[in-house]
């Protein structure tokens, strides 16, 4: 069955030279493709409400950043909401978790869905089987900042279509009660349905880098790393940024966001590749907030293609 929807994708694409890459001459169409829910009745799901954001972002007209409302709001929980009816995964490691967390959460690890230093899908799959998720669950990740930016982006990945983040670390909120006991679920059969323009490989960021329509961008923190090797054609965004309480992991207003982006040059009729996991996660989550449309390289694997440049001589 895995392999089926592995298989899936391989027709989902832009060119006949490489059947997974975006359509750059025509992309918004491509990215409608994976961005439609047929399903919904209304734009009241979290699906439906990022497909608006995406296509009001695309209109010819100019969208205001109202005040206090992020364009995608559905992915952001904050303390208070309702999360009742809702599957809690915490993404941090099994010691944290073990230590107090929400009460009725599953513990999912973020490095646990790794393969060396990429998303494995298999693992990813058997787990969410494991904990007994369901494609239909309303999912809200939380953790301490970047592992659960990097769970959440995988669940995204993944095809998971209501899926909530918790906006900050968890222990930045005392009114919330942490409790140690574990729930049991049963395994489930949980099956992904990949949304391959959530994820970049070789052949999309060799498409990328001819493309104008492609912003790439660095999120790894440490100056030397990025010195020593660096994708060609990028930015560098400090992660950081992005947050109002860099301890707390809190973003920063939409208001905030916006003049942010547009000083660092991100144009949201644009694409933004970002890579340096998991901090590149956090970054995604921000912009995905907003309305743009990222999309992550994950793990270090472009270090090895001729699109690797080193800035030391």
């Amino acid at each position: 069955m895995f392999f089926a929807v592995l298989t899936s994708i391989s027709s989902a694409g832009g060119n006949m030279n490489c059947p997974d890459c975006p359509d750059w001459s025509n992309f918004d169409a491509w990215w409608a493709r994976y961005h439609k829910n047929p399903a919904a009745a209304e734009p009241s799901t979290p699906q439906a409400a990022r497909t608006q954001a995406v296509e009001a972002r695309n209109s010819s007209e100019e969208v205001e950043v109202e005040r206090g409302e992020y364009p995608v709001a559905s992915i952001l929980i904050r303390p208070g909401d309702d999360l009742e009816g809702r599957v809690l995964l915490d993404a941090r490691s099994p010691e944290d978790y073990e230590r107090g967390h929400l009460p009725g959460a599953r513990n999912l690890y973020w490095r646990s869905l790794r393969a060396g230093d990429v998303l494995d899908l298999e693992v990813a799959a058997g787990e969410l089987r494991r904990l007994g998720v369901n494609e239909t669950d309303s999912i809200v990740v939380y953790g301490r900042g970047d592992d659960s930016a990097y769970l959440f982006w995988a669940l995204d990945y993944l095809g998971h279509q209501d899926l909530s983040l918790l906006d900050g670390d968890v222990e930045a909120f005392p009114e919330v009660g942490l409790v140690q006991n574990s729930p049991e679920p049963a395994p489930s059969n949980y099956t992904p349905s990949l949304r391959p323009e959530l994820l970049v490989n070789e052949s999309i960021l060799k498409e990328a880098q001819g493309s104008v329509r492609v912003q790439i961008v660095d999120t790894r923190s440490s100056y030397s790393d990025r010195a020593a090797s660096r994708i060609s054609n990028s930015m560098y965004f400090k992660p950081e940024e992005i947050y109002s309480d860099p301890e707390a992991r809190t973003l920063k207003s939409p208001e905030e966001l916006d003049q942010l982006f547009l000083r660092r040059g991100l144009e949201d009729r644009m694409v933004q590749i970002v890579y340096g996991t998991p901090e590149a996660c956090g970054l995604y989550v921000a912009l995905k907030a907003m309305g743009y449309r990222a999309t992550v390289l994950d793990g270090t694997w472009w270090k090895r293609t001729e699109f690797a440049v080193s800035s030391l001589s």
